[in-house]
């Protein structure tokens, strides 16, 4: 390939990936596939923007599709997409400092004294709709949707420390979940360990349910 076109087909990928939409719809399908009913609902964003985008992150090879009945059922291409999107988030976090400051800020209360180092008799839970828990989850996890979780958190038993996580460290729902814990008497922390950091990572994973 001449070196002009390697720099083209760079420059698609950086077009691509220029649209806020589309990553929305990228680090969505990370956690699990998605009719484009449902990724308008994870996203928040209309059923034809979400189509529209889709049709352009398929034809430069960042997601498939397959028929399930009525439905067109979309997914990641391949791990190496959930990677690319992974080092987007952590390159943007060394460039612009006040993403790093501003979760800092929003966390410094709810964050393990050790990092991802879980204490033992813990509880790991994973707080993503179950779907996403079903996809690929942390070893140990017990899925605990953040979705009428005051009502779900009822199987923890009482005086378990309990630790947290969610999507990513940008996604809010164990940090929600951290603080409903903590106003019902428990120790809770979040972790910033997620499925995605996993698999950029070559670390090990969980599909299927486990409770």
């Amino acid at each position: 390939m001449e070196r002009n076109r390697l720099y083209e087909c760079l420059a698609r990928i950086g077009k691509l990936v220029e649209s806020p939409e589309r990553i929305r719809i990228v680090d969505a399908l990370s956690q699990a596939e998605r009719s484009v009913e449902s990724l308008a609902e994870v996203t928040s964003l209309p059923v034809r923007t979400v189509s529209h985008h889709l049709q352009k992150l398929k034809r430069d090879g960042f997601v498939v599709s397959r028929k399930n009945g009525r439905y067109v059922i979309y997914t990641i291409a391949g791990n190496d997409i959930v990677i690319f999107l992974q080092h987007m988030k952590e390159l943007s976090a060394n460039i612009y400092p006040e993403i790093t400051l501003s979760l800092h800020e929003l966390r410094q209360n709810r964050r393990l004294p050790d990092g991802n180092v879980i204490p033992p008799n813990s509880m790991l839970i994973d707080v993503r709709p179950l779907e996403e828990y079903t996809h690929a989850h942390l070893p140990g996890a017990v899925c605990i949707p953040f979705i009428n979780f005051e009502e779900n958190m009822k199987i923890i038993p009482e005086g378990t420390p309990v630790i947290a996580y969610c999507r990513d460290e940008y996604c809010d729902f164990a940090d929600q979940a951290v603080e409903i814990l903590k106003k019902n008497g428990y120790s809770a922390w979040r972790i910033e360990d997620s499925v995605a950091a996993r698999v950029a990572a070559a670390e090990p994973l969980v599909t299927g349910k486990e409770n």
